[in-house]
């Protein structure tokens, strides 16, 4: 068969779509810093509140560390940098709603990483983006984790 996998126009649209996750970056460190900051100590155990803010915050390192990745393979790819939005930041209503959304925002980085993933012709990228779609999995379930001792707490409570 002769056909060219992955399309230009599949590989035009990963480079968008990898220029769109650097773009967000100073919106998500604030807001994890707003997660970090408001997590209802009041209704968790001492041992609680610090696993919750040990985990939001090795979560952060993680997309911070896969913004640079994606970075690097922007400028190495266009020869160009990408400058980060000045998006303002909305706090959510609750910690519960920040989690729903930090959630959300996972599973459709899954989504979005996939789709960048079918337009790279490079192995090595490929690898790149795999293991940083694989982190995305694990922070959505690090979420729900997150999500359930929170909401049983203030069951209790």
């Amino acid at each position: 068969s002769n056909y060219n996998y992955p399309t230009t126009k599949s590989f035009i649209r990963s480079v968008k779509l990898i220029r769109e996750s650097i773009e967000g970056e100073q919106y998500d460190a604030l807001f994890y810093e707003w997660l970090i900051n408001n997590i209802p100590t009041d209704i968790l155990t001492q041992q609680q509140s610090k696993s919750i803010r040990d985990t939001i915050t090795s979560i952060r390192d993680d997309e911070l560390s896969h913004n640079k990745m994606f970075k690097e393979m922007y400028k190495q790819i266009t020869g160009e940098d990408v400058v980060p939005a000045e998006e303002e930041f909305v706090a959510p209503d609750t910690f519960i709603d920040g989690i729903i959304m930090a959630l959300n925002g996972e599973l459709n980085a899954v989504k979005k990483y996939r789709q960048i993933m079918s337009g790279i012709p490079n192995l090595y990228y490929r690898d790149k983006i795999f293991n940083i779609l694989t982190d995305e999995l694990r922070h959505a379930n690090l979420y729900n984790y997150i999500y359930t001792t929170v909401l049983t707490a203030s069951k209790k409570s």
